[in-house]
This record gives C-alpha cells, structure tokens and sequence, in this order.
C-alpha cells in the first residue's frame, strides 16, 4: 500500500484518488480503530462498490485506487470515539453517488460538521465558469 505521510489515527478523514466517468476524484473515508483482515486499519466510507455506507478493509477502500492514500486530517472537534459511533450509526444504509449526498458529506457528517461536498462544489464552479465563458464568447461572435 501506498501512502503519503500524514495524520493517520482513528476517525481521521482518509482519502484515494479514483477514476470515474467524470476524471479523477478523491474518494473519501473515515480511519477506524479496527483491523482487516489485511492487517491494515478499516475504513468507514459510502462505497459506491457495494451501495451502501460499510466499514471495509484498506484492500477494499483502495481497490479502484489511482495512487496513494492521504489523509485528509481531523477536520471536527469530536472525539475519535464518537466519530467513529456516528459513523458505524450509518452502517448499511443504502447508498447511491449523487452531488448532494457523497462520501466526503458522509465524512463530514460523522465528525458532527454540515454535510458538505468542497470537491463537488469546486467541480460545480467550474462547470459554472466554463459554461459562463463559453456564454460570452458565443454572444460576443454573435453580434459581432
């Protein structure tokens, strides 16, 4: 496994970069204090592999992988004990990938924060920005 040095303890936001239709995303868990059977830390997360929020092996969290795990910090103030029973409160709830409902709002929600997407918000903007762009230029020719 590879791994970029950082803050990796229990109820950390962990992070790997994956393909998808729409380029490379970050797909995002929360660090459990349980071991796989792997040997390595578990990881709490909305896999969109098996549909549903789990609590699955660093070898599953990292399967569709495109480099190497980050952590992504402590972002709330809770203790790891009640991020991670927030977490596990979620276990087996169906899942679907959708822009309002994501494993980075999954992320911020068991760390007590507002569930919230920066990464989807960034994708937005830029879809937005280029949308606006293409706008202006189609009617500065137009009425050229």
């Amino acid at each position: 496994m590879q791994y970029v040095p950082g803050d990796y303890r229990a109820g950390c936001v962990v992070a790997v970069p994956v393909e998808t239709s729409v380029g490379v995303v970050s797909h995002k868990g929360i660090l459990s204090d349980r071991v796989g059977e792997d040997g390595l830390p578990m990881v709490l997360h909305a896999a969109k592999f098996f549909g549903a929020i789990v609590e699955s092996s660093m070898t599953e969290f990292m399967i569709m992988a495109r480099g190497p795990l980050m952590s992504e910090g402590y972002p709330g103030q809770l203790p790891p004990v009640l991020v991670l029973a927030r977490a596990r409160s979620m276990i087996g709830k169906p899942w679907k990938w959708r822009p309002w409902d994501n494993c980075e709002h999954f992320a911020h929600q068991a760390h007590g924060l507002p569930p919230t997407s920066p990464q989807v918000r960034r994708a937005g903007k830029g879809v937005l920005t280029a949308t606006g762009i293409g706008a202006f230029v189609w009617f500065a020719f137009a009425n050229a």
